[in-house]
């Protein structure tokens, strides 16, 4: 689901990236915003980011020093925090939510697909009814009406359960196509489905 969030970061931005570049420092955070998000890609309470819409504000930054100990070497850091108010578009994958992937690998215990952001939408068989496991060079489930899910085709599924993984900092989908209007398509052309 595409969703919209209105969110407050602090910014770190090196002293000496705003004196060195000698833009104006409202650019220079944004770019450094722009940097951590690209960088941050997905969190659990917001989903995937897609879009910074607006920024809102950026607060009076404080000045902060750190001191480094290199082991050889001691050397300080001095950086600035800027509280940074923007709106984002962000999409999150919810419960009960219809999308659409593509097939790119097939287990004889189900398929993975890619759709949008998300990289790891999982459908099991047990969630494929009347599809029957088809092994060889290429494998592929075949339905009892002839159609067939295998790599690289559209997947039109029901997003069954959503679990959030710390380590991979990523969302992992359970996927089903039990019930109508889902199971393959034809998406004339079109190679996947990007946000």
């Amino acid at each position: 689901m595409l969703c919209d969030f209105e969110l407050l970061f602090n910014i770190l931005v090196p002293n000496i990236d705003i004196k060195e570049s000698g833009e104006v420092p409202g650019s220079v955070v944004i770019k450094h915003l722009l940097y951590y998000i690209t960088r941050v890609r997905v969190t659990e309470d917001c989903g995937y980011f897609l879009r910074i819409t607006k920024v809102k504000s950026i607060d009076n930054g404080k000045m902060y020093q750190k001191k480094v100990d290199s082991g050889k070497l001691t050397y300080s850091i001095k950086y600035i925090v800027f509280p940074v108010t923007f709106c984002v578009r962000s999409f999150l994958p919810k419960t009960g939510e219809v999308l659409v992937g593509i097939v790119y690998k097939v287990f004889s215990h189900g398929v993975i697909l890619k759709c949008g952001p998300m990289q790891f939408v999982y459908l099991t068989v047990r969630k494929m009814p009347n599809y029957n496991y088809v092994s060889g060079e290429n494998p592929f489930f075949l339905c009892d009406d002839h159609s067939r899910i295998e790599n690289e085709v559209a997947v039109r599924f029901v997003v069954f359960a959503v679990r959030w993984n710390d380590n991979r900092r990523d969302f992992y989908v359970l996927a089903s196509i039990t019930g109508d209007c889902l199971g393959p398509i034809s998406l004339n052309g079109l190679d996947g489905v990007e946000l």
